[in-house]
């Protein structure tokens, strides 16, 4: 696959997200890959929020297909997720889209 194919691939995916409670203390994010070629691609990056539509924060980039959240939990909180691929060639960042906004009581 050449760069350009690669990028495309990347910029393609479709990724959809969930959450749940996990061992008591925290929530875990998963996705998997919708639609696309999950082999164009370094990692993914995940972001958490308190709002639906705002506030997102980087919370840390992976390789697996979940993430726990532990940190900045408050019990009967919301928390939103969103995820997103991630490819770099030449020292550039190609991202997809994000995925649909996972959300999680944390009880």
């Amino acid at each position: 696959m050449d760069s350009e194919s690669i990028i495309k691939a990347t910029e393609s995916l479709k990724i959809k997200a969930s959450s749940k409670l996990y061992k008591g203390n925290k929530i875990r994010v998963k996705w998997r890959i919708a639609e696309g070629d999950v082999h164009a691609i370094n990692g993914y990056k995940v972001y958490k929020s308190t709002k639906a539509q705002s506030g997102y924060k980087y919370m840390g980039k992976t390789k697996k297909l979940y993430m726990d959240n532990k940190k900045g939990l408050k019990k009967g909180k919301r928390m939103y997720y969103r995820v997103r691929a991630y490819k770099v060639i030449d020292g550039k960042t190609y991202y997809s889209d994000y995925s649909n906004k996972a959300n999680r009581i944390y009880k």
